[in-house]
């Protein structure tokens, strides 16, 4: 017992003072993400960042969710897209604040597009570029539920040709019809009713693209799956992102420097065309 206790004074002495440290924090900036519907709609969603310290210091009433999308979105922003020398500018969606749309933006093909974005509460404004590339669409789609124990699962069978001669990036999207939209890509929330995998065509060992991937536990009868071919830089930003996680688990994990193409801000302006296929499980 004097041994232990020695033990315990001579460790408790070697305990180093807590140190109170004044850490400077990143100006306010704002984030991008964007999503284009084929043929029918650009979507591009605006927010503003914060840090961990002030997180858990003003939005500590905010996690419900959409309290803290809420404080984070940017409502009033003044948001346009050029091209070819054509200037678009996108509305708001009224009673969805932070997100902005265009349903007269044509989706060209291998056409650079320029985002500006200027927020007139703050002053503050960020652009940015992005080409659309070529589509690359599916050969074929199929879903099959499995048996037994593994009911609740299902394996979904992909088929595309890749483009030769060149590198692409994919990213491939599955969702349920209940879900309405490939908004919820803007935060690379996977649940048991979206999910997002990448492919890159560096380990192809052909053209023809034939790949087989497991979802458990997919209560759905029917799904809706999405290919686009992506630049290597939005590839590399989903790849954080994933690594990240949702919107609210990233606040909490270590912190990650992700990539970005936004001048003056964060995230990632992209134009990519998906190919879409509704699916029934067989």
């Amino acid at each position: 017992m004097f041994l232990l206790g020695l033990i315990t004074v001579f460790f408790g002495s070697c305990r180093p003072e807590s140190l109170s440290i004044d850490l400077e924090q990143e100006p306010v900036k704002m984030v991008v993400s964007s999503q284009i519907v084929p043929n029918s709609v650009m979507v591009v969603a605006i927010s503003k960042s914060i840090s961990a310290l002030e997180y858990s210091e003003n939005y500590a009433d905010a996690n419900s969710g959409n309290n803290l999308l809420d404080k984070i979105l940017v409502k009033n922003a003044k948001v346009s897209v050029s091209y070819n020398g054509v200037t678009d500018y996108l509305s708001p969606i009224i009673g969805v604040p932070g997100i902005y749309t265009s349903t007269s933006t044509p989706q060209y093909t291998n056409v650079e597009y320029t985002l500006n974005v200027y927020n007139p509460e703050t002053g503050n404004s960020v652009t940015s570029k992005a080409t659309m590339l070529d589509i690359v669409p599916f050969n074929s789609v199929s879903a099959k539920r499995l048996t037994g124990m593994n009911s609740g699962d299902i394996t979904l069978n992909i088929s595309f040709t890749d483009p030769p001669n060149e590198l692409n990036w994919y990213m491939i999207n599955i969702y349920t019809d209940q879900s309405g939209s490939q908004v919820e890509n803007f935060f690379i929330n996977d649940s048991e009713s979206q999910e997002t995998f990448l492919l890159s065509d560096i380990d192809f060992v052909s053209s023809q693209v034939n790949s087989s991937h497991v979802f458990s536990y997919w209560g759905y009868d029917t799904l809706v799956t999405s290919i686009s071919n992506i630049s290597q830089e939005y590839y590399d930003y989903l790849l954080a992102r994933k690594r990240g996680g949702s919107i609210f688990s990233t606040i909490v994990k270590e912190p990650i420097n992700y990539p970005s193409n936004i001048e003056g801000g964060y995230g990632f302006f992209t134009t990519h065309f998906p190919d879409i296929k509704i699916v029934v499980v067989e």
